[in-house]
């Protein structure tokens, strides 16, 4: 398996708060660790090293029972007591987390009433610190090298033979790290790899070029993240220009392929549902209207700044056709990278190129912990019609301008069979096995890229 970015530790409790960062450390964590509860194909939260739970009428109080006779790959037997200090750990000071019996209780002064989502996702696995102070966990593979420092960014797995849930089928797994995304496809068609990462740009080619591709729904974000303490963008109809300005579908369409989709809410519809309400607006007219009402005027002597990052080259793309739509609408912007996969300290800047991989399938996990990414709050979400709300106000506001949603996507050779990722992205390969290459109307499972 290939795969472009590069996982610094497969620790919990050192979990990168960038959202793309963590996503891709969540995905090779899932090989080593469970959870306590995991998502079904529908997004609902289902048993995994807890058997069933429990919450008080005030949701402030949780109650999960830990499965029997599960055993780490270092051959410690699961307990509450190591399941709850795992977990405190994660969770933090404000939860309380106690073991009793044969269970862990979760207590918090407020409700949590999203908590089986929070612990079916994300940095919150259970593992067990040996007395060297590795780690180790009870998922379906266990980790027999790691990439050195300044050595070959290749991170091998190998089947844990005594997993609960059962042996995974292929003995072990190979990934390597930080490969130049544009050559991914290349891997695979000349057998150097089972699985790579696809760029939303290069998945119609790598189709087109023989390659079986499998993509999720959208679930990742670019946005446009808007200073609004900066002098030029105080105004909100400058800021509301700048969203007219933009055209979405040329971004969809041209740059990344037809592979993401124009973006005028900051969730996708198969999420929210609602994502209509929000259409993606380009009315050039009407943005020039509004910059000569606020007086602004931008040159190239003094143009606004628009930051992205260096790492990603679909990034650079976007910025560029940002850019170049804001000039049609009389708004010079200077274009410059942040450095190379987001290290060192950004340059000043009124605009940022954000990609935001949404956390869960649920609207109201999704944009809480999406808001909180660019500085935004929002108030405690329990219905969807509150989520439709909160939303709406974070985009009036015009200080996050939403441009398209794109998919996870993966190339995979012709032996990968059963390659069934779930919808939101992510992968399960315990459950992938390698064959002879399929022949032609095998019916080899796959998506197709119209």
């Amino acid at each position: 398996m290939r795969i472009g970015g590069r996982v610094a530790a497969l620790d919990p409790r050192r979990w990168p708060s960038e959202p793309t960062k963590a996503s891709a450390t969540e995905r090779v964590a899932s090989l080593v660790f469970d959870r306590l509860t995991r998502l079904d194909d529908h997004g609902v939260p289902q048993p995994a090293l807890a058997i069933s739970w429990q919450h008080d009428a005030d949701s402030k109080r949780w109650q999960f029972r830990i499965r029997d006779a599960v055993k780490f790959s270092d051959g410690a037997l699961l307990t509450p007591a190591i399941a709850a200090m795992a977990l405190q750990q994660l969770l933090g000071t404000s939860f309380d987390v106690s073991a009793m019996s044969d269970s862990i209780f979760i207590q918090a002064d407020h409700s949590i009433p999203l908590l089986l989502l929070q612990l079916s996702g994300g940095r919150y696995f259970i593992f067990h610190t040996a007395e060297d102070n590795s780690l180790s966990g009870t998922g379906p593979f266990r980790m027999a090298e790691w990439p050195a420092a300044g050595g070959p960014a290749k991170a091998v797995f190998v089947a844990n033979e005594a997993c609960w849930s059962g042996r995974p089928f292929v003995d072990k797994i190979e990934i390597v790290e930080g490969v130049e995304l544009q050559q991914q496809d290349d891997a695979v068609l000349f057998g150097q790899a089972d699985v790579v990462e696809l760029p939303a740009s290069l998945v119609r080619s790598a189709w087109q070029r023989g390659v079986r591709a499998s993509s999720s729904d959208p679930v990742e974000l670019f946005a446009l993240g808007l200073d609004a303490s900066r002098a030029p963008l105080q105004d909100d109809r400058v800021r509301r220009a700048i969203s007219l300005s933009i055209d979405r579908a040329s971004i969809a369409d041209v740059i990344l392929q037809k592979q993401g989709v124009a973006a005028g809410g900051l969730l996708p519809n198969w999420i929210s549902g609602y994502a209509h309400l929000f259409p993606p607006t380009l009315e050039l007219a009407h943005a020039k209207e509004l910059l000569a009402a606020s007086g602004r005027e931008f040159s190239p002597a003094k143009p606004l700044v628009l930051i992205y990052d260096s790492g990603d080259a679909e990034a650079r793309a976007i910025a560029d056709r940002v850019a170049v739509n804001l000039r049609e609408a009389g708004i010079t912007v200077r274009v410059t990278e942040q450095g190379a996969n987001g290290k060192g300290k950004p340059p000043v800047a009124d605009l940022h190129l954000m990609r935001h991989r949404l956390s869960s399938p649920d609207p109201a996990q999704a944009l809480s912990e999406l808001l909180a990414s660019v500085g935004e709050t929002a108030a405690n979400m329990q219905t969807l019609e509150e989520v439709c709300s909160a939303e709406r106000a974070a985009i009036e506001a015009f200080r996050v301008i939403p441009l398209v949603h794109v998919s996870e996507s993966y190339g995979l050779s012709p032996q990968v069979r059963d390659w069934m990722a779930p919808r939101w992205g992510g992968w399960d390969l315990a459950d992938v096995w390698l064959g002879p290459p399929a022949t032609s109307g095998s019916g080899a499972s796959g998506s197709s890229v119209p």
